[in-house]
């Protein structure tokens, strides 16, 4: 059978295709970076490290010659070392780079390492070994991760000692990082210039958590460099360096070449509400659990929810509190109040205060009762006064005050009858009766009167009301000459009968 010739473009459309999907299916495996770190010891070789001991007794240089030792002979399959000592060869001078970095230097690091300082003239050009290191073209490779460590026990010096130059080594030190290369600094015993070497820290961002970059005291608790005493401490530095450079790290890059990138790489991270961890993703750190900052305090009493030191801020009370409420005196009771939401929520159950009404009861629970009234409702009270012809009534408490007296007899004006008619417990008293009359047992009668000599019956009377002293109605004056004359015929009669 006769194929058909291909078509070229066709083709090429299909290898793009098949280019294009073995791209987006290839693991992030593919950034590989398997050529092993450089890592260039800065390290210090003045004769005060040949003539100072370390914490163990031995001398610092003897003590950093096996720390440094161990370290290359240990991590020489991982990390391509090299060797800078300063000053070299002698005095303030600093020729070059004494092992270049590269795979299998340790014997030649230990070789240099096995010539000691000597006890004096050797003095500590420590910015001029940090500017050798910034020329130094490894130092510059751009395929490559670089590390430079810097190791020393003392300032910046060279004879004569110059002030001015004590923070040079913190400029060249940022000069080198500017080359992408990572800077640790390594403070042996405790004649440093630590202000410079903590700036260095610093600056660099390789300082310890927690640190004081202002700090000026070699003997601080908290340096931002790693502080080394003896040979064992500055071992165990150089090897938290050393590991954190070879191992994998959360840079995008398979720097363990086992063919994945960032994997099973976490870390410590935090919020201000605590601590929490998280991962690598392809360079990233991301998903810190730590603990957020709620938007607002759940006024529970016990957490401090938005983390700004301060338990329950805002907050009235704690949810699900109780307390009494209102006012427990008069006709008012208590109730209760319940906390909701940080708040106190209105008093329930309880009998508030109400307006005086008058009955017997402190009705608006002020410690007083029925103030501003004059009685209780539905009281009653005798009024009016039991004297003479006057007779008590009763009142009666309405709406507070006292209404009228009701079913009493009042005073009226005294007159001659023999009654007390004004109830002030004298009778007739002030009673009127005609001139030339007076009041006299409940009767006016003539307070002078005329003997009656003669003797004339009927025809003698006098005008009618002539001899009258007074003018109450039913007065007895007009009964006195009748009654005389009524006497006068009883003593005629038995003459007659003779």
């Amino acid at each position: 059978m006769t194929r058909s010739p291909s078509n070229p473009l066709a083709t090429r459309l299909a290898l793009v295709v098949v280019a294009a999907a073995a791209v987006l299916a290839a693991p992030r495996a593919a950034r590989a970076q398997c050529d092993a770190p450089t890592l260039l010891l800065i390290l210090d070789k003045s004769s005060s490290m040949i003539t100072g001991d370390d914490a163990s007794g031995i001398s610092k240089w003897e003590s950093a010659s096996r720390a440094v030792t161990s370290i290359t002979t240990r991590f020489e399959d991982a990390i391509d070392f090299g060797l800078l000592a300063f000053p070299n060869p002698d005095h303030c001078e600093v020729s070059g780079v004494a092992v270049d970095v590269g795979p299998g230097t340790a014997g030649a690091i230990a070789t240099v390492l096995a010539t000691p300082p000597p006890t004096s003239g050797n003095y500590t050009p420590m910015a001029r070994a940090l500017e050798v290191a910034t020329a130094y073209p490894p130092m510059s490779d751009p395929a490559r991760r670089r590390v430079a460590v810097l190791v020393t026990d003392g300032w910046q010096w060279c004879y004569p000692y110059d002030s001015d130059t004590r923070f040079d080594p913190v400029a060249r030190a940022a000069e080198l990082r500017a080359t992408g290369t990572t800077v640790y600094v390594v403070g042996f015993g405790d004649g440093v210039d630590a202000l410079t070497l903590n700036r260095i820290a610093w600056e660099s961002g390789t300082y310890v958590p927690g640190c004081d970059p202002d700090g000026d005291t070699p003997t601080a608790a908290n340096p931002c460099y790693q502080r080394a005493d003896d040979t064992s401490s500055l071992e165990a530095a150089l090897d938290a360096i050393a590991r954190r450079i070879s191992e994998e790290a959360c840079d995008g890059n398979d720097n363990d070449c086992d063919g994945l990138v960032d994997e099973e790489l976490a870390r410590s991270c935090s919020s201000v509400c605590g601590d929490g961890l998280e991962t690598c993703d392809f360079g990233a750190w991301v998903g810190c659990d730590a603990p957020v900052p709620a938007a607002s305090e759940s006024c529970d009493g016990r957490l401090d929810d938005d983390c700004d030191g301060v338990v329950d801020e805002g907050c009235e009370c704690v949810d699900g509190e109780t307390r009494a409420c209102g006012v427990d005196a008069g006709a008012c009771r208590p109730g209760s109040q319940s906390c909701i939401g940080g708040a106190w929520a209105a008093c329930a159950g309880d009998v508030p205060p109400s307006p005086e009404t008058c009955d017997g009861t402190d009705d608006d629970c002020d410690g007083t009762t029925d103030e501003d009234c004059e009685c209780v409702d539905g009281q009653t009270r005798p009024c009016g006064a039991d004297v003479g012809v006057c007779t008590g009534g009763v009142q009666s408490c309405l709406a507070g005050s006292w209404t009228g007296c009701v079913g009493d007899v009042e005073p009226r004006e005294e007159v001659c009858d023999g009654l007390d008619d004004d109830c002030d417990g004298t009778t007739d008293d002030g009673a009127s009766c005609l001139p030339g009359y007076a009041c006299r047992a409940g009767a006016c009668v003539e307070e002078n009167p005329t003997p009656d000599d003669s003797g004339a019956g009927p025809a003698a009377e006098e005008p009618e009301g002539a001899g009258c002293g007074c003018a109450v109605p039913g007065s007895p004056a007009r009964a006195v000459p009748l009654f005389l004359l009524a006497l006068g015929a009883l003593a005629l009669l038995p003459r007659r009968r003779r």
